[in-house]
């Protein structure tokens, strides 16, 4: 049975918007498990939040069938300055899983080229940071990828919002770009970028180009 994770953001004792977290955890409780009934996630975070102080906290929800552990540990951004483009085949992660050994290879291959993380290609698509999802900036609009490897939560928030607009997007278009920012639950957009000078032409990616068009969500 696999285990998975939540990851949620506490600033000074309050959490982030459950909502999108809720909903992420419903559909792969359901996928996985076959299971319909909610799972308590709010109430779980209520005995926790006594051990969570001023400042901004990552809060780690383990839990498969029902809510296995809780953890909540002060958090700071830390810098990333360099990805390496990374080819992961037909690499898939639709849950976010705690054992995720394809992502760590590729993790592993972009920090072996003196990259801090890997931004990954999947079926010829660029679809993620290893960690993150990314959003694009080219000097007026954020654009983020149409197929991520995992829907986020702050990714979501940003498209209702109409912030972030998706984008079909492959390796040849990096340059139409200035900068790339991940974007997370714990991480805002444009909180950490790096220049899209800073991403490391690893390895010969399927470069055919299914045009730079706007979608929707």
């Amino acid at each position: 049975m696999p285990l998975l994770v939540e990851t949620i953001r506490a600033d000074d004792g309050r959490f982030d918007d459950l909502k999108p977290h809720i909903e992420r955890m419903a559909r792969s409780r359901r996928a996985l498990f076959g299971i319909e009934a909610p799972i308590g996630l709010k109430g779980a975070l209520e005995q926790a939040s006594a051990s969570i102080g001023e400042g901004r906290w990552k809060v780690r929800v383990l839990y498969d069938t029902e809510i296995r552990s809780v953890k909540a540990v002060p958090y700071k951004p830390k810098p990333c300055r360099s990805a390496a483009l990374v080819d992961g085949g037909s690499v898939s992660y639709a849950h976010k899983t705690v054992d995720r050994p394809e992502l760590d290879e590729l993790t592993r291959r972009a920090r072996a080229a003196g990259a801090d993380t890997a931004l990954i290609v999947s079926d010829g698509r660029i679809t993620d940071f290893s960690y993150a999802n990314a959003a694009f900036f080219d000097g007026r609009s954020w654009w983020t990828p149409d197929e991520p490897l995992l829907l986020g939560t702050r990714r979501a928030r940003l498209l209702a919002a109409g912030i972030l607009s998706t984008v079909a997007l492959v390796p040849s278009d990096l340059d139409r770009f200035v900068s790339v920012s991940p974007i997370n639950a714990m991480l805002e957009l444009g909180e950490v970028t790096m220049d899209i000078g800073n991403i490391i032409r690893l390895e010969q990616t399927n470069t055919g180009r299914p045009g730079y068009r706007r979608n929707h969500e």
